[in-house]
């Protein structure tokens, strides 16, 4: 699976967007992206994945089937992991 796209990449794209339909399913297929990566249980993109959920949330899309990431990620052993945990875990 190729690396997924940065929080500030997806940023700029959705930003992009000059329709709502149009952002709407760029979130989705980033949504579908963030899924696939979640089930492949892939710890090296866990951090980066919830932070972009943490921006569509911002945004008023679902993010809530990334609540058990943020339990991952808080009991990890990293500082940076937990405190983005933290931060989903409170929303």
């Amino acid at each position: 699976m190729p690396a997924p796209i940065r929080l500030r990449e997806l940023i700029r794209t959705i930003r992009t967007a000059r329709t709502q339909a149009e952002e709407r399913e760029m979130i989705q297929k980033e949504c579908a992206a963030i899924r696939s990566s979640f089930r492949e249980e892939d710890n090296t993109y866990r951090c980066r994945n919830v932070a972009k959920l943490l921006y569509m949330h911002m945004l008023g899309y679902p993010a809530h089937f990334g609540q058990l990431e943020c339990l991952k990620l808080i009991a990890s052993q990293k500082f940076t992991d937990k405190r983005i945990g933290y931060l989903g875990a409170m929303l």
